[in-house]
């Protein structure tokens, strides 16, 4: 037969902890409370996190730098990573100098190959356009001592380049 609960028993069993099934009732809505609060800050990291990665990736080989000059005739040492002569050019060294394309290679899909062939005939065709003509088939094939150096470099997010090519429809 069941009893009346009277407050002694009320008290007494909610000193001692509730029965069976009441504790989970407690603790999920405790827990929940807790786990809503968590949720939406796990949610932000995670936004966050998924940024940076992509404007890696957007950025990751984003400057495209090929050099081509011939063994022998052309010195690389001339310049440095950046592409810039470490020396002024005059007509002593005019023809020491290697020849220098740049490109762009941004997005989530990298045409590294496409945009590093493509700078490599644009720098061979000024290259033999007076002085070695007749060779440009030979150097962006890269026979007979001619040479090709790529420098790729990282595009940051903060660089004005990388703001261009996403917001292009907004110039």
């Amino acid at each position: 037969m069941l009893q009346p609960v009277t407050d002694d028993v009320a008290g007494a069993e909610s000193e001692r902890g509730p029965e069976r099934g009441a504790p989970a009732a407690v603790t999920a809505t405790t827990h929940g409370k807790s786990r809503r609060r968590l949720g939406p800050v796990r949610w932000w990291w995670f936004l966050i996190a998924a940024l940076v990665i992509e404007f890696w990736i957007y950025g990751r080989r984003g400057d495209v730098e090929v050099c081509v000059g011939k063994q022998g005739e052309t010195d690389f040492a001339l310049i440095d990573d950046t592409g810039q002569a470490r020396q002024p050019r005059d007509d002593s060294n005019r023809w020491k100098f290697p020849r220098c394309e740049s490109r762009m290679n941004l997005g989530l899909v990298s045409k590294y190959d496409a945009v590093s062939t493509e700078a490599a005939q644009v720098a061979c065709r000024g290259a033999t356009m007076l002085k070695h003509q007749g060779q440009g088939k030979n150097c962006v094939a890269q026979k007979d001592g001619w040479e090709h150096r790529i420098a790729t470099r990282q595009t940051w997010p903060w660089d004005p380049k990388l703001f261009t090519h996403l917001f292009w429809f907004l110039q």
